[in-house]
This record gives C-alpha cells, sequence and structure tokens, in this order.
C-alpha cells in the first residue's frame, strides 16, 4: 500500500512538473509585443536677411522751411526801415525753397559721397508778418556747389548722413520803402531793386533716408547756410531806385552798406530716388 502510495506520488510529481513546464512554454509562446512607431517631423526655421548694395547715384529732390540767423533776419522778425537804410540787417527772416543734390559713391561701401548740388532759396520779410508799414524787401537766392558727405548705414533701409558743400550763390532782391512822411500812405513807397551779386559761402547739414523701396525713398534733414562768407562788396548808390547787396563794412559809410550775413538754417524733406540697387538675400546661422 505504502508503496503503491509513493508512486502515485512520484507520478503526480512527474505530472505537476511536465504541466508547469508545459504552461510554461506555452505562455512564451503566447505573449504578442506590439510596438507603435511615431514617426515626428522636425521643423527647421530658416532666417533670411535682404541687403541693398550701394546705388551707383543717389538723386535728393527736397522742399526746405528757412528762418534767418545772424543779420538776415529782421527787427523783432519784421522790417525796420532804419535797420535796412544804415545796412545793420537784410530785413527778412523767413523763407522757403528747393534743392536738387546729385550723390555718387566714392568707394565700394558707400560712407563717402561727392555731392553736387543746385537750389533755389526765396525770402520775404512779409512771408509771415503782416506789418508792412515800415516797408518790405525780398530776396532770391540761386545757388550751386559740390561737397562731400559721410553715410553712417548706406546699405540699410534707414541711412544717417552728414556733409558739407561750398556754395556760389547770386543774391537778388528788391525793397518797397516809404517815403519819410508823418502818415501813412500806401501809395508813397519807393521801389528799390537789389541787384544781383555773386558770393561765396558753405552749407552743413546733417538728416537721414528711409529707403521704402529700393529705389526711391524720403529724405529729412536739418541744414545750415552762409552765403556771403566771402567776395563781400559795398558801394554808394548812384541813386535811389538800385543798389548793391552791400554787405561789407566801408569807412565811410555808404548807403544800405554794413557787414552782414547772409545765413539761414532749414528744416528739408523731400525724396531720394536710388540707381543701380541690387537686392541680396543671406542666410543666417
Amino acid at each position: 500500500m505504502s508503496l503503491l502510495i509513493k508512486k502515485y506520488i512520484i507520478g503526480l510529481f512527474f505530472t505537476l512538473i511536465f504541466l508547469s513546464v508545459l504552461d510554461s512554454y506555452a505562455q512564451d509562446v503566447k505573449i504578442d509585443i506590439k510596438y507603435d512607431t511615431i514617426k515626428t517631423i522636425k521643423s527647421r526655421t530658416i532666417r533670411i536677411v535682404k541687403v541693398m548694395t550701394v546705388p551707383k547715384f543717389l538723386l535728393q529732390v527736397s522742399g526746405a522751411y528757412n528762418s534767418g540767423a545772424l543779420e538776415l533776419t529782421g527787427h523783432n522778425g519784421g522790417f525796420s526801415k532804419l535797420d535796412f537804410v544804415k545796412g545793420r540787417t537784410y530785413g527778412a527772416r523767413n523763407g522757403y525753397g528747393v534743392s536738387i543734390i546729385g550723390k555718387i559713391p566714392l568707394h565700394k561701401k558707400g560712407n563717402f559721397w561727392l555731392d553736387i548740388i543746385t537750389g533755389f532759396n526765396r525770402f520775404q520779410s512779409d512771408l509771415i508778418a503782416s506789418n508792412t508799414q515800415d516797408g518790405k524787401v525780398s530776396y532770391n537766392v540761386f545757388s550751386g556747389g559740390v561737397g562731400a558727405d559721410y553715410n553712417f548705414t548706406p546699405t540699410h533701409r534707414v541711412k544717417y548722413f552728414i556733409g558739407t558743400n561750398v556754395l556760389v550763390s547770386l543774391i537778388t532782391g528788391k525793397a518797397s520803402i516809404p517815403y519819410d512822411i508823418t502818415v501813412y500812405d500806401p501809395i508813397r513807397f519807393q521801389e528799390l531793386k537789389i541787384k544781383g551779386a555773386f558770393r561765396l559761402g558753405y552749407s552743413v547739414f546733417a538728416g537721414l533716408e528711409y529707403a521704402f523701396e529700393k529705389n526711391v525713398g524720403l529724405n529729412i534733414g536739418f541744414k545750415f547756410t552762409h552765403a556771403n562768407l566771402l567776395l563781400k562788396k559795398s558801394t554808394a548808390p548812384t541813386g535811389d531806385t538800385e543798389t548793391e547787396l552791400n554787405d561789407d563794412s566801408t569807412d565811410p559809410p555808404v548807403k544800405y552798406g554794413g557787414w552782414k550775413q547772409f545765413a539761414y538754417g532749414s528744416v528739408f524733406a523731400g525724396v531720394s530716388f536710388y540707381f543701380g540697387v541690387k537686392e541680396r538675400r543671406y542666410k543666417l546661422p
């Protein structure tokens, strides 16, 4: 009996081992592992910068408001017959003008430019002031010259520049002066012609341009002009209807004559045209 139990136990033991192995093998076979593959598209930002080449020629057309300085301005901004006759002032503070400037780059980088200038400016004592009982005067200034300017950012959209020019100016004018009467009479005015005179001077300026297209932009800036630095001259008038510019001091003094500076400041704005500009694109790292 005991032998039979032992055989039964041994048989059961081997049966359990066999089932365990079989179960283990079945589990290994039935395992099914799935992997999900997700493809991710990587994005890359490419930065492109546009750079304009230096223009081969630049044309600047501008209008200006002028404000007289030193002796060009009148007494309290108006015209004074006494100051004008004694040669103390020109008597015209306010004015306006136009200028055309052609610019040629002097090297490949475009920082230094040669300027060729022509312009017209007009000054009137009654442009803003309405009181003309003491008389009025006006001047026309035709100018031309050459110079140079320095451009800090010639290939950028915003271009900053400073410069100076030598100017030759032809200055003419006319005045209307009341006769020496005690009662104001608008009819009794003496018309005086100021004959044309050539003077040598200079201008200094600073400004900026904004190129909203590769071929055109806007310009704005400030300029100071001293039109009669050299070649001053004064002569006594030969009659009552005309006189020279008379901007030099003399001994003895002459009518309308005195040491005077034809100087003024200007605020200008206009359009710039760029010729020969190419647009280049560069990829930034």
